[in-house]
């Protein structure tokens, strides 16, 4: 019957995907800055809207934010990762709102391709214009919007450094030409919270954790959207937990999937989740938290 109704649900989904689009009207940037840290400069996608922004500041990074479905900037996604990449760094973020496309999964679904697009071509003219180093940015995806980090980032001109895909979305993703996959930047990191229920269920990335199984997170008990929120609140902590020299989300290395999700990994603790720190582990790793913040054991 579950099956039955799963692809029932993705012909659905795949059905409303062929319908719509998604102009660059209907992408707003928001830009804050440690200037600007509670109340955004709305950035239309194009560079003279960038330049009257009077915040933007090409010699900082970029952090580049993106929501899932049913959300906006002002969601909890948002407000954590605003919030805790300016204490952590002095950079521009950018917090994507591409709510008028992805109010419900279904819209989300067809507008994504159409957002990275858009979010790309708004990349591309700054590192034309002003010759910003594209090794200066990192995208930060949630649900759908982590596989919206990697088609922007596949189509910006230049490497990415750096993708953080928390929770990637399932549901008409298995096999999409455009989902998130390794090849999308230099390093692209993953983090399964709701595993093979809401998000994605094997591995993505070049380094992919399954905190807790990867599927149910402490203190959420059977809450899906709980434990999907759980992603960015995880990432979050690992940014601060820098600055406090708090403890980290240290990762045991798993042979497989299997391993992961059935938390029996016995590897090596050799790669740590989130953080800003540059990364050469790859692979598949499991860590367990603890119930309420701070979550991170080390």
């Amino acid at each position: 019957m579950y099956a039955a109704l799963k692809c029932i649900v993705i012909l659905s989904v795949a059905i409303a995907a062929s319908s719509h689009s998604l102009g660059p009207a209907d992408v707003v940037l928001h830009l804050f800055t440690r200037a600007n840290p509670s109340v955004s400069v709305p950035v239309l996608p194009n560079f003279n809207s960038l330049l009257n922004s009077g915040v933007y500041n090409p010699a900082r990074p970029t952090v580049i934010s993106i929501h899932t479905s049913g959300e906006g900037v002002g969601s909890n996604f948002g407000a954590f990762i605003v919030r805790d990449h300016l204490t952590r760094e002095d950079v521009n973020v950018f917090a994507v709102d591409w709510s008028n496309g992805a109010s419900m999964y279904s819209e989300g679904l067809s507008q994504a391709p159409q957002c990275g697009q858009i979010i790309a071509n708004f990349i591309n003219d700054i590192i034309r214009q002003l010759s910003y180093n594209v090794n200066q940015i990192r995208i930060v995806g949630h649900g759908l919007g982590a596989h919206v980090a990697g088609i922007a980032a596949r189509q910006i001109t230049g490497n990415v450094p750096h993708i953080f895909a928390l929770d990637p979305s399932l549901v008409g993703w298995t096999h999409h030409p455009e989902r998130l996959n390794p090849d999308d930047a230099t390093l692209v990191e993953v983090l399964h919270t709701t595993a093979g229920i809401l998000g994605y269920d094997y591995p993505l990335g070049d380094l992919d954790f399954y905190p807790n199984g990867g599927s149910f997170q402490p203190g959420c008990a059977t809450d899906v959207s709980c434990s999907h929120t759980y992603a960015y609140a995880f990432y979050a902590e690992s940014l601060t937990s820098e600055l406090t020299n708090g403890a980290k989300f240290v990762g045991t290395k798993c042979d497989s999937y299997e391993q992961a999700i059935t938390m029996s990994c016995s590897g090596a603790r050799d790669a740590i989740f989130g953080g800003t720190e540059t990364k050469t582990s790859s692979g598949i790793y499991t860590f367990s938290t603890n119930f309420i913040p701070p979550f991170a054991q080390n």
